[in-house]
């Protein structure tokens, strides 16, 4: 799984690249780039995005961009180098960072650029043989806790849990969860799973994510709601 976080910065970087490295034109590379997180346009995603704040985390829909750099007239197959470099690519803004478990002095200062952006102090940390998830709602505001205890039956957490079951479960037998939705660890990892793990926890940690789950929660329960109030209305006849 890949994920982009679609600052300012970040979109200018990979537009930049569309246009360097695969030759596109400006707006074919933004229509390109609102495919890739799931948009039918670069007109719906500014439709939308006017209503989420920055800190929304999008999965990256390599098919997607694809199919909309071929519609655009680009070739498929250079289209598709993108899921190749996309990894490597050094993001302004990224969503989570990786360290040496001994660096501290990075770490802390990953902690102050969370805590500046308001997102989750989410990173990696590298020891001698295996790799660990860290998250933790520190380095944001009181409105957060909030929003994440307010969200879907208080289930973030065991969300959470589930996912690193579904990435790990009978490939990294070394590994254990211990956590909640405000903060936690994911242990004894290989490099590849923790950094599966992180994208996915981003996806369910951000702000924007939690807010956009639970409003979709609020909506579903308002539609249920207004629907058994109409069945238990008198009919009239």
């Amino acid at each position: 799984m890949a994920i982009l976080l679609p600052t300012s910065a970040n979109i200018r970087l990979l537009k930049t690249t569309l246009m360097g490295d695969f030759e596109m034109r400006s707006a074919h590379a933004t229509e390109a780039i609102a495919a890739l997180i799931g948009f039918r346009s670069n007109s719906a995603y500014l439709a939308t995005s006017n209503h989420l704040p920055d800190v929304t985390v999008y999965e990256a829909d390599f098919d997607a961009f694809e199919d909309r750099a071929a519609h655009l007239g680009y070739d498929r197959t250079s289209s598709e180098f993108l899921r190749f470099i996309f990894k490597g690519i050094k993001w302004p803004d990224p969503a989570w960072r990786l360290f040496n478990k001994r660096h501290s002095a990075a770490r802390n200062a990953w902690f102050y650029e969370c805590q500046r952006r308001q997102i989750p102090f989410l990173h990696i940390s590298k020891a001698t043989k295996y790799y660990s998830v860290h998250w933790d709602h520190i380095s944001l505001n009181s409105e957060y806790d909030q929003m994440v205890r307010q969200s879907p039956e208080g289930d973030i957490g065991k969300v959470l849990f589930r996912t690193y079951q579904l990435i790990a479960a009978g490939v990294e037998p070394k590994s254990f969860f211990d956590g909640s939705a405000l903060v936690g660890d994911v242990t004894g990892l290989s490099e590849s799973c923790a950094r599966q793990i992180a994208n996915s926890f981003a996806l369910r940690l951000f702000p924007g994510n939690v807010q956009s789950a639970l409003a979709a929660c609020q909506s579903t329960h308002s539609t249920l709601s207004s629907a058994v109030h109409k069945r238990a209305a008198p009919s009239g006849d």
